[in-house]
């Protein structure tokens, strides 16, 4: 069920920042009663990309957000397959629930929605949102605060999961689709439109929902919003629009190359900042020139986009989407407007001025492809360092031989971040030594799969 298909109890006029305030005063389960919230979704996102949750009650909820609550310490090394790929026992670990990241939950009447980390030694390892909140406060000693948006691009199959893994070919749906056709939007005005009232019963606001590249492709664009809650919206807008697509027995991919004769899918952050002390925009000048700041960060975005490679493209698969043939950006580089570039750079004015990474693929996890992007800006910004000069259009940012190349593969990624003194110092050596590891346990499972294409090219010549 969804919040379309029947009443929900929850009162319209929910004020979820309240819930804070009750947390701290201890009148937790009262509030939840005031609100109508009768269960609440409690989940962490471990290091694969996988919202990991169980279903309280109001009451059970309330104590957990004021008591702490605990999971199993075994998600630190949980692959995507639900294996564990490294051995040992386990045991209950303790959470925080974050009550300022409560929202309604979209499938369920009464129901409510809030994340957690993991807190003591897990927090720095396999914590995305930590490692996201710690770049943010870095930003913050600067007196700085980001704001993002975030487009994704989806493919959706007009068919089951389960059939896709059995062997199906895959059938896309809105077949005729074409790049930013009216036409796809007015014929499947239904479906689109009840995806959109579902990510917005989820508190996830869009920018813009529109056709993409290819058949069955749309693209999502979150609002902006403060850097935490709009890696939180990022990763629920994926989230909820694979769970909208299921219960219509469709799929909605997020892979960043789904087949060879698919398009490869993009998920790019726009990063704004802003003084804290009065909200300036911090990026441009009036003039629409860039600010100091603005070239520090571009300069550390460059320098590190190479290094951090694997916080932004962190599944074997995700490097097909940079082979010649797709949009995608292929070198650390830089330009005005310029969407081949890895930082697409826009300052028209201070209020519109942003950094768009565009090196990210769809399957980005949304809080460590930000603490890349922010982390890498943050450390230009530090460092008072000097941006190389852009390359606007009409050049081709994907073919300067001039710019240095991001990763060829997952392999070369690993080793780059396992190495870089940067990413230590932004994340720490648990957390480089923790996601490196994590990362090559991917790449190797993920090197016994053979693809039909490769029998198909090889089986009579081999």
């Amino acid at each position: 069920m969804n919040a379309r298909d029947g009443e929900n109890p929850l009162r319209a006029d929910i004020d979820w920042a309240g819930l804070s305030a009750a947390v701290e005063a201890r009148g937790a389960r009262q509030w939840l009663a005031d609100a109508g919230v009768r269960s609440v979704h409690a989940g962490i996102w471990d290091t694969s990309g996988t919202l990991r949750e169980k279903r309280l009650s109001a009451g059970a909820a309330a104590q957990a957000l004021e008591d702490g609550w605990n999971f199993i310490d075994a998600i630190e090394r949980w692959a995507p397959d639900d294996r564990t790929w490294q051995s040992g026992g386990s045991v209950h670990a303790p959470v925080t629930l974050d009550p300022a990241t409560a929202r309604p939950y979209p499938f369920e009447p009464g129901a409510a929605l809030v994340l957690g980390d993991f807190l003591g030694p897990l927090a720095p390892t396999c914590s995305p949102r930590a490692a996201l909140a710690q770049t943010i406060e870095r930003a913050r000693a600067l007196g700085l605060e980001a704001e993002v948006g975030w487009e994704f691009e989806c493919i959706v199959l007009d068919q089951p999961t389960s059939e896709i893994t059995a062997g199906a070919p895959l059938r896309a749906a809105m077949a005729d689709n074409r790049c930013w056709s009216a036409l796809t939007p007015a014929v499947h005005a239904q479906t689109l439109g009840a995806l959109s009232d579902v990510l917005a019963a989820g508190a996830v606001p869009l920018d813009h929902l529109c056709a993409e590249l290819g058949p069955g492709c749309v693209e999502l664009a979150t609002e902006h919003r403060r850097a935490l809650r709009s890696a939180d919206d990022a990763a629920l807008a994926k989230l909820f629009t694979k769970a909208f697509f299921a219960q219509r027995s469709q799929t909605a991919s997020f892979m960043a190359q789904l087949a060879e004769d698919f398009p490869g899918l993009g998920g790019h952050p726009s990063l704004s900042l802003h003084w804290m002390a009065d909200g300036r925009p911090a990026l441009a000048e009036r003039s629409g020139t860039l600010s100091k700041v603005a070239g520090s960060a571009i300069a550390g975005v460059v320098a590190l986009l190479p290094e951090l490679a694997v916080m932004f493209a962190p599944n074997p698969n995700s490097y097909r989407r940079y082979a010649p043939g797709n949009w995608a950006p292929r070198r650390a580089n830089w330009g005005q407007g310029n969407y081949s570039c890895g930082l697409r750079v826009l300052s028209d004015s201070p209020e519109t001025a942003r950094l768009e990474l565009r090196t990210p693929g769809a399957d980005v996890d949304p809080y460590l492809g930000l603490a890349g992007f922010l982390g890498a800006a943050v450390w230009g910004i530090e460092g008072g360092l000097e941006p190389p000069p852009p390359l606007n259009a009409p050049a081709d940012g994907r073919l300067d031989a001039s710019s240095p190349a991001l990763p060829r593969d997952l392999t070369d990624a690993i080793e780059r971040f396992a190495r870089s003194e940067a990413a230590e110092h932004l994340f720490g050596a648990s957390f480089v030594a923790h996601y490196a590891a994590s990362r090559t346990v991917e790449d190797e499972a993920c090197r016994r799969f053979v693809p039909p294409g490769e029998r198909h090219r090889y089986l009579s010549e081999a």
